[in-house]
């Protein structure tokens, strides 16, 4: 017993430091050897970029600037310690409803059922807010984190566009997901790998011509997940809305993209996706805020 005793403690004082080490010093880093090099060929970076473009068209992400504002009612589901420890909602598969205005990061999100029925708090110019009675209020904590969480819902829906402005496009080579081949094309801001630049390979199929998948960093994640890991999601189940296609399930593993959607760290599923159901002033309750547009959060 004091042996087992013995090992649990030197475990515990060797292993956390070197979580914490790992933590604060290695970086998740999805380039390949030939990206890290800069030695990709010039016929490769244009395929990158051909790949991108045409996901983008196919998928009609390319409509998206005819519309102001998008709403997504859907059920979010958390599963294992992740799962737990990640949840932003405070309840597990409640309905809720999320809105957007096209091609910035004001949001907002509704409980539509369950215990916290009503609950409302959103996002304008960055600045959050809650719903407390009658009133909107910003003078309240984000303990949950839902700035981020809003934020990178609303990035996730607009995938395709929001990369397509990056600088730097390069082809990360094929993969396999779904029992089908896809290209993979890496994006970031830079070309090194920063504390300041999330990295980005998009999961592309040779069939579908479809964004059915991303890999993502996320050195902004203010939930305790270290910046050494990073994420994936899953998207399946494409319907078209006004031309445009959407996942109604965005299944969310840690790692690569898996080939189960029955296992996970968390899954959206979307029972109505619609356009221009509510102005772009209902989710902005504050006229003297100046808008930001999308630029992102100063830190």
């Amino acid at each position: 017993m004091k042996k087992l005793r013995k090992i649990i403690l030197w475990t515990l004082l060797i292993g956390i430091p070197a979580f914490i080490l790992a933590s604060v010093f290695l970086l998740a880093d999805l380039r390949t050897a030939e990206i890290k090099k800069g030695t990709q060929s010039e016929e490769n970076i244009q395929l990158a970029h051909k790949l991108l473009s045409d996901a983008i068209v196919k998928q009609g992400l390319d409509k998206m600037s005819q519309f102001s504002t998008y709403e997504v009612t859907a059920t979010d589901e958390w599963q294992g310690f992740l799962g737990k420890v990640g949840n932003p909602w405070g309840f597990n598969k409640d309905a809720i409803a999320m809105r957007f205005t096209v091609g910035d990061f004001d949001s907002q999100s509704e409980v539509l059922e369950g215990e916290q029925k009503g609950a409302i708090k959103g996002i304008q110019s960055w600045d959050y807010y809650e719903k407390v009675g009658d009133t909107y209020e910003t003078e309240v904590a984000d303990d949950k984190g839902m700035v981020f969480v809003l934020a990178a819902f609303h990035y996730l829906f607009e995938l395709g566009n929001r990369l397509a402005k990056a600088p730097f496009i390069r082809y990360a080579g094929q993969g396999q997901l779904k029992g089908k081949a896809m290209d993979k094309v890496f994006v970031s801001w830079s070309s090194e790998c920063t504390y300041k630049y999330d990295h980005y390979i998009v999961w592309i199929g040779q069939e579908s011509g479809l964004i059915e998948a991303a890999t993502f960093t996320t050195r902004d994640n203010p939930a305790p997940a270290p910046v050494f890991l990073y994420g994936s999601l899953r998207l399946d189940d494409f319907r078209e809305v006004n031309g445009v296609l959407i996942p109604f399930k965005q299944t969310a593993h840690m790692g690569e993209p898996k080939e189960t959607t029955t296992e996970f760290i968390h899954q959206l599923v979307i029972q109505k996706f619609e356009w221009d159901s509510f102005d772009a002033s209902d989710i902005r309750p504050f006229a003297d805020l100046t808008p930001i547009g999308d630029d992102k959060l100063s830190n």
